[in-house]
């Protein structure tokens, strides 16, 4: 469904604050995640299911761009993997980021709340007509999000990922494929 290809974004990266001045700490470039992105009512009260989702993200130009790669499963085992590409490019120095997806489906901001860009809220407007609004938190284990979706089919969406390593991700985005696929 096209108000999936949200993204799921999962954006943070270190930064520390320093005299008003953002810096950010581009430690190692990249960061992957796995884990289950949750669909629910409105009201979270009815669950509608959930996908598998592995991320990677990395952090570009001493964090002014941050690339998000999110792979979850073909809407059947022999379908290719579904794979949304989502930039992010900080606004002059502020917490601030402009998000979009390559293919266009989505344009808004991703605002962090703390210099460490631990904490964030999304204010994401849809091609198709509708939004995304929430919030997300790393922490050492990795990212939870939650969003509310309007337009289409309005949506609760959690997502709850745990920091992998990289071969962890490899694995994972391989068990993706259908067999024969590259």
């Amino acid at each position: 469904m096209e108000i999936f290809k949200i993204g799921f974004i999962t954006m943070a990266a270190a930064l520390s604050a320093c005299a008003g001045t953002i810096v950010i700490k581009a430690a190692g470039g990249a960061a992957y995640y796995s884990g289950q992105a949750s669909f629910f009512s409105p009201d979270g009260r009815l669950p509608y299911g959930k996908t598998d989702s592995v991320v990677k993200r990395e952090i570009l130009d001493g964090g002014a761009r941050i690339i998000e790669t999110v792979t979850q499963p073909g809407n059947s085992p022999s379908m290719q993997p579904k794979q949304i590409v989502t930039e992010l490019k900080r606004r002059k120095k502020t917490l601030i980021y402009a998000a979009s997806d390559a293919g266009g489906t989505f344009s808004g901001t991703v605002t962090f709340k703390d210099g460490d860009l631990k904490s964030w809220t999304y204010n994401i407007k849809l091609k198709a007509g509708g939004a995304v609004k929430g919030s997300g938190k790393l922490d050492a284990e990795g990212i939870k999000t939650e969003k509310q979706l309007t337009g289409g089919r309005p949506m609760l969406v959690k997502e709850d990922l745990k920091t992998i390593s990289e071969e962890e991700y490899t694995v994972a985005l391989n068990l993706m494929k259908p067999q024969g696929w590259e």
